[in-house]
């Protein structure tokens, strides 16, 4: 802020610019933990960014000689509350990919469904956190109510722990004929979500307090080594679900969502984009579902050696690597994508309104429980 000081008895007025230290906790859906940012502002803009994250080092494998085929699945679903059925899909497609097991059609279809309704539902929880912070109440209403729903379907499709369904070589259980019918479901859901984003995209009140805010340039994107909806909306196009097809992707490839502008409109566009053609992706599911098992064998005793596996997570790219003993796992090392750090932080604050530092923050979507199960960023 700058203070003005009209001197006693006439002449000029002398002004100063105030410089201060300010201690944030920034809010984001995915953030369990107390985060600590220490802003320098000057004026009314942020001039330096101290960021000092906080996550707990979990180790939800540390009893991996111990653990059953269908322990590992749900120590990897608890590894993240918005994106468990990420962990469990990488980790189960790793063991497959050691055991060399091919999996049935069917599981690899409702494996996409299940992967895309986590998905749409986590981008629907980042747009309402968003909106909020835009102080747009009925908006952010309405994506957390359409969250909700979404969350509601995939909870009737594989259960209360969803992320448990999905195990090594399979999945399970089977949907019954009635299930199925719960994959339209996302039908609804899309119908609702259409005028939303027919009345938000080009919202002259939401340009005007998005775009060219919080910006990161797809050569800054590609600097950090960012991926996900983070590096899509500065303009980089990867996305494992198109590089390099697993589950069912090779036959329902989904439409990349991409935008140029790198800034808080960017970023807010492409997961309101993402989680309507997930929902797309899940309609196609019901439609083209192929009859069939939905699981394979699996061997007794693993053999030695070691697979890897990554899937597109909500946030970006999520790996796991495992090593066998010739029995059983003896390791698993899980990798996620780059996300909010100190540099990064500091790059896309820096000279940024105080009054947007929050809503930057919230349009990064952090997920400090993923950071905490990885043992190091994809780069």
């Amino acid at each position: 802020m700058r203070l003005r000081y009209a001197p006693v008895g006439g002449g000029a007025a002398l002004e100063t610019l105030v410089t201060y230290s300010l201690a944030l906790r920034p809010s984001a859906p995915a953030l369990r933990r107390p985060q600590r940012l220490i802003l320098k502002v000057e004026g009314e803009q942020v001039a330096d960014v101290e960021y000092r994250p906080d996550h707990a080092d979990l180790a939800p494998f540390a009893r991996l000689e111990r653990m059953s085929y269908s322990e590992l699945a749900e120590a990897a679903l608890g590894c993240c509350p918005s994106c468990g059925i990420a962990h469990a899909l990488a980790l189960c497609q790793a063991i497959e990919a050691l055991a060399a097991v091919r999996l049935p059609p069917r599981a690899a279809y409702l494996r996409l469904a299940a992967a895309e309704l986590e998905r749409a539902a986590s981008h629907l929880t980042t747009l309402a956190a968003l909106f909020g912070a835009l102080a747009l109440p009925y908006l952010a209403e309405a994506c957390a109510a359409q969250a909700s729903a979404t969350r509601t379907v995939l909870t009737s499709l594989a259960g209360s722990a969803p992320a448990a369904w999905i195990v090594p070589a399979g999945l399970a259980r089977d949907i019954t004929p009635g299930e199925v019918t719960v994959l339209w479901s996302a039908a609804t859901i899309l119908e609702r979500l259409f005028p939303l984003a027919e009345h938000t995209i080009a919202r002259r009140s939401l340009l005007a307090r998005t775009v060219e805010i919080g910006v990161i340039s797809a050569g800054a994107a590609e600097q950090f080594g960012l991926a996900g909806p983070l590096a899509r909306a500065a303009g980089l196009t990867a996305d494992l679900r198109c590089d390099a097809p697993y589950a069912a992707y090779a036959d329902l490839t989904p439409g990349l969502v991409t935008q140029e502008g790198g800034d808080v409109h960017a970023r807010m566009v492409v997961v309101l984009l993402e989680a309507l053609e997930a929902l797309r992706l899940v309609e196609r599911v019901a439609r083209a579902l192929p009859d069939g098992p939905v699981g394979a064998s699996l061997p007794d005793e693993l053999p030695a050696g070691s697979a890897s596996a990554a899937v597109e997570a909500p946030r970006g790219p999520l790996r796991y690597d495992v090593a066998s003993d010739g029995r059983r796992l003896s390791a698993v090392n899980v990798r996620c994508a780059p996300q909010l750090d100190r540099l990064l932080a500091r790059t896309v604050l820096a000279n940024a309104a105080l009054d947007d530092a929050a809503l930057i923050v919230v349009s990064t979507d952090p997920c400090d429980a993923c950071l905490a199960v990885s043992s190091d960023q994809l780069a």
